[in-house]
């Protein structure tokens, strides 16, 4: 089949369909992706052809073979590619032009509302063409749990390689209660968080981390 618009899309070929197991072609069918053209990480070849079953590639390239009765799917005029990598990404936080909205969205609404809405960001992620993500920082352990629902296949999203909280020290870059008055919170942020002031906080946050 022809998908619309072919001629203005550039598609990202899932290099490992463990990041999207609920897409895995449950019935174990061959499918084959043909398109004009794909880059295969080192050159442009012509025409593009992925063979796919299940969960595994079998062939890639012109010369991939296709048993008969393969399904094609026909992007006609597009480019096939690997996977992307975002080698820097907050996925558990949601964008907002405005910053004090932003921090008043994110007082306000729970922890599970919060990584629920964050998986909208997954999804977008993965179908721009990003596989697999590295993300630095995240807060209460939410990029964890998203990292898991997505490897689990439960929600769609690429891989993930998650950092926990970023540490940096009080009043830095990485300390979530820069902009509000000292004590609002109840207490001051700490190794818990990531925030740390010496060696023995920075051992202490690293070991929660990994905890």
């Amino acid at each position: 089949m022809k998908t619309p618009h072919a001629t203005r899309l550039t598609l990202a070929v899932i290099l490992s369909y463990s990041a999207l197991p609920s897409f895995s072609l449950a019935q174990q069918k061959t499918i084959v992706l043909k398109a004009a053209r794909m880059f295969d990480g080192h050159e442009m070849r012509a025409p593009g052809l992925v063979v796919v079953s299940g969960s595994r590639i079998f062939g890639v390239g012109p010369g991939a073979p296709a048993p008969a009765g393969a399904q094609v799917i026909d992007f006609g005029d597009a480019t096939l590619s690997p996977g992307f990598i975002d080698a820097h990404t907050h996925l558990s936080y949601m964008y907002n032009a405005d910053y004090r909205q932003n921090q008043l969205d994110e007082l306000q609404k729970n922890i599970p509302e919060r990584t629920l809405r964050a998986t909208e960001n997954l999804k977008k992620t993965l179908l721009v063409g990003v596989t697999t993500t590295r993300d630095v920082g995240s807060d209460e352990f939410m990029d964890v749990g998203l990292r898991n629902a997505a490897a689990a296949g439960i929600i769609p999203g690429p891989r993930m390689l998650v950092a926990v909280h970023a540490i940096g020290s009080t009043g830095g870059h990485c300390d979530g209660q820069n902009g509000f008055r000292a004590g609002l919170f109840g207490r001051e942020t700490g190794p818990e968080e990531g925030v740390i002031n010496n060696p023995e906080e920075g051992r202490r946050a690293v070991r929660l981390n990994i905890k």
